[in-house]
């Protein structure tokens, strides 16, 4: 009933989905360097320090260092990045979803020598098969006007249960890395003093781990609020309240608001889309399915007792 299926097979889109990914990629490898500048060198230097306390001015001089180069250039480049990735996936949604594009709340669109450039840097490592079939094929089976809305629902849950598990790990390892430190002090019988210092190079990375955590929290929260709105529209839509028309502009409202969080959102930890992805795609598949049924008229059979496998 609608193209979507075929669309986002199609060389021009799979094109786009290159170049994300290779801009995304990007990006997470400005965040290592972000956190290696930030965090990892300056503990590690400050431990080192204490054992080689000669070469203190050093460490104080890469650590101010790390102050200066992280916001004026690494996070700089990082949320450029994360901005460009987010348009090249709106040109693909713009595409896929047959939605217009909003010159107000995206700008301008990212130039073909750019997306050609990342294609093509993708493509010399990797091949297409995780980009094939983004969205759930079933949904070719839906008007257009409701299985646009399938889809966004589909991007905006996936996301958010990558940054929930996301934030979850990030707790898991401040508290083993606060347990570790403790339990060691205790074993060692150390003095006050000497525990509070064995802690103290912890403490950024602490700091860290708690300030990520809530944003990656705060970021799930936004997109499941946007899910609840998704599931409004998609209600006006099944019941007939909303045509296809105005579907349609109530869908790019929705686009620029997936759009905007997008744009502004903190990466999750690749790796975690490695591990997480067979689960998430299996539960999207099954999302759209249980979107589908609901489509589906009521069934003609007479009422009365039925025979299921569970009752044989």
């Amino acid at each position: 009933m609608n193209s979507i299926p075929t669309l986002q097979n199609e060389e021009a889109q799979i094109k786009l989905l290159r170049a994300r990914t290779h801009v995304y990629k990007g990006a997470t490898w400005l965040m290592v360097a972000q956190l290696l500048l930030t965090l990892v060198i300056p503990v590690a230097g400050a431990v080192f320090a204490v054992f080689r306390p000669e070469f203190r001015g050093y460490v104080a001089a890469v650590s101010l260092a790390a102050v200066v180069i992280d916001p004026i250039i690494l996070n700089r480049l990082y949320m450029l990045r994360i901005k460009m990735a987010a348009k090249i996936a709106e040109q693909f949604d713009c595409a896929v979803l047959d939605l217009p594009w909003d010159d107000l709340t995206v700008g301008d669109k990212v130039e073909a020598e750019h997306i050609h450039a990342a294609a093509r840097a993708y493509a010399t490592w990797h091949d297409d098969t995780r980009l094939r079939g983004w969205y759930p094929e079933k949904v070719g089976r839906a008007p257009l006007h409701l299985a646009r809305i399938i889809c966004q629902r589909t991007n905006l849950r996936y996301d958010r249960e990558l940054r929930r598990s996301f934030s979850t790990i990030i707790i898991i390892i401040a508290v083993i890395l606060v347990g570790s430190l403790f339990i060691s002090g205790l074993v060692q019988n150390l003095p006050m003093t000497e525990w509070v210092l064995s802690m103290a190079p912890a403490t950024p990375i602490l700091a860290w781990a708690a300030r990520e955590s809530y944003r990656q929290r705060d970021t799930a929260d936004g997109l499941d609020h946007l899910m609840k709105e998704a599931k409004k529209l998609w209600t006006l839509a099944r019941s007939g309240e909303c045509d296809a028309r105005s579907c349609r502009q109530r869908s790019r409202e929705l686009q620029n608001a997936i759009y905007t969080k997008r744009a502004n959102s903190p990466l999750v930890m690749p790796l975690l889309y490695l591990i997480k992805r067979s689960q998430l795609e299996d539960e999207m598949d099954e999302g759209a399915a249980a979107f589908l049924r609901e489509l589906a008229p009521p069934s003609s059979h007479p009422a009365g007792p039925q025979t299921t496998k569970a009752s044989e």
